[in-house]
């Protein structure tokens, strides 16, 4: 009988993925076997280095394919993405719009959304008993800005009134208290 490789069931190209298959396992993920196939892990210096080159090499492919192919093109990707509105099965319902209409109406839906005098809209606010959407966020926000432009205006203001009242007053103190030492008489008597 004569043995060959296709008597043993194997191809020369399967025995050779099967040797490169098991030396890239020994020296990339430290793993060795012994006679009877049992695995075990022989991680050496050379076995950690390796991997961690590797590692390194695959990251810095990665990053350069992104900056070359993906990153030029993100800007693209963003203004020609179109989104449809879906119901909970998944099914498209709703019309197909652009990531910029998208993000352009829920700007607007945000900013005209009805709120309470705290600003917080009845989703917000938790309990929906007590709540009374008086105006937009959008007026609630420039009162709010308003009422915070105004009370700093206001406080400056208060600072500086102050000042020249407390100035104006021990201007006044100094020149009261010099007329009556000058009208007063101090005298001495003995007996």
């Amino acid at each position: 009988m004569d043995l060959n490789l296709e008597s043993l069931g194997f191809t020369k190209e399967e025995l050779q993925e099967r040797v490169i298959a098991r030396i890239c396992t020994q020296l990339l993920d430290g793993v060795g076997y012994d006679e009877d196939d049992n695995e075990f892990t022989t991680a050496s210096q050379f076995h950690r280095q390796m991997r961690t080159s590797i590692k390194e090499k695959i990251e810095a492919t990665i990053n350069a394919i992104a900056e070359r192919e993906v990153l030029p093109n993100v800007a693209s990707y963003i203004e020609n993405l179109t989104l449809q509105e879906t119901n909970r099965w998944g099914e498209k319902t709703g019309e197909k719009v652009t990531f910029i209409e998208y993000l352009t109406r829920r700007a607007e839906a945000y900013m005209q959304e009805k709120v309470n005098f705290d600003g917080k809209s009845k989703e917000e606010n938790g309990n929906g008993y007590s709540w009374s959407g008086t105006q937009t966020r959008i007026t609630h926000l420039v009162h709010q800005h308003l009422h915070y432009s105004i009370e700093n205006a206001m406080k400056d203001a208060m600072k500086i009134a102050n000042s020249a009242i407390a100035t104006g007053i021990q201007e006044t103190v100094k020149t009261k208290l010099a007329e009556i030492s000058t009208t007063l008489k101090v005298g001495v008597t003995s007996k």
